[in-house]
């Protein structure tokens, strides 16, 4: 089955489903979001109308999709028309199904579990997509939405996608600052980034073989207490100093309690 879309919001999110969508052969109706000059761009890849607020929406979308920042939702959703016969989902990790409840009988959730740019549109057909419903019509329709896009569809309800957002915020944003951390102690250092490539690289693909706590190493694993005092005299910063004394914690609690 294919569908017609509007999209609410042109950021990350939205561009990346609407390519994903127009590929495997739905139409992008609309392209709206505060942003005019971002929704004239993502709606002229796709010969679609554009516009700045929810006001403006044709009324014969078969999804409105809305891809808008988690505290954006409630005064997006007060601008959305009545008498629409559309699906109406949103695309977030931690708000909850029910925030739609007030606007439409017919709504849902279509998260993809992935971080998305963009600047670097990406196939994902591997990308975990969340979806939830408010009733077996939107059931199915959604089911076909997302399989026609993803190969790992997945039935998740509010709460266990708020939980499965609060561990991608470990597994991704966290351990990105971890890099972040790396990185400039390095460059301080006159030293290169890249080389630390191939461990990192290495420990992801471990991650496919077993649990991560079966893959962890380092002095705090070993108990080598030694190697912890010398990098801790080594970082000049209370704050990186009290942040490696708490992992090193946490990683012999973990393993050794």
């Amino acid at each position: 089955m294919r569908f017609k879309i509007t999209f609410i919001g042109s950021g990350n999110v939205a561009t990346n489903l609407a390519h994903a969508l127009d590929k495997a052969g739905h139409s992008i109706n609309q392209v709206i979001s505060r942003n005019v000059a971002n929704a004239k761009e993502l709606a002229s890849k796709f010969g679609a109308y554009y516009g700045d607020t929810p006001s403006e929406m044709y009324k014969d979308s078969d999804f409105v999709i809305l891809c808008v920042s988690d505290e954006s939702y409630y005064e997006i959703l007060e601008d959305v028309p009545g008498g629409m016969n559309a699906i109406v989902c949103h695309t977030s990790g931690p708000v909850s199904m029910d925030i739609l409840a007030k606007y439409s009988s017919n709504y849902g959730v279509l998260y993809p579990l992935q971080s998305l740019r963009k600047e670097e549109v990406k196939d994902i057909l591997e990308v975990p997509l969340f979806i939830e419903w408010s009733n077996d019509s939107v059931k199915s329709k959604l089911h076909d939405l997302a399989d026609s896009i993803s190969n790992r569809v997945r039935e998740v309800n509010s709460t266990q996608r708020k939980e499965y957002h609060l561990a991608a915020v470990f597994a991704n944003n966290f351990t990105n600052a971890m890099y972040t951390i790396a990185n400039d102690y390095l460059v301080k250092q006159g030293l290169e980034f890249d080389n630390l490539l191939p461990i990192i690289q290495e420990t992801a693909l471990r991650l496919k073989k077993g649990e991560p706590a079966v893959w962890q190493t380092g002095p705090a694993m070993r108990g080598d207490n030694a190697v912890i005092d010398k990098h801790l005299e080594m970082l000049d910063n209370e704050e990186l100093q009290s942040l490696y004394s708490k992992l090193s914690e946490y990683i012999k609690n973990r393993h050794h309690s």
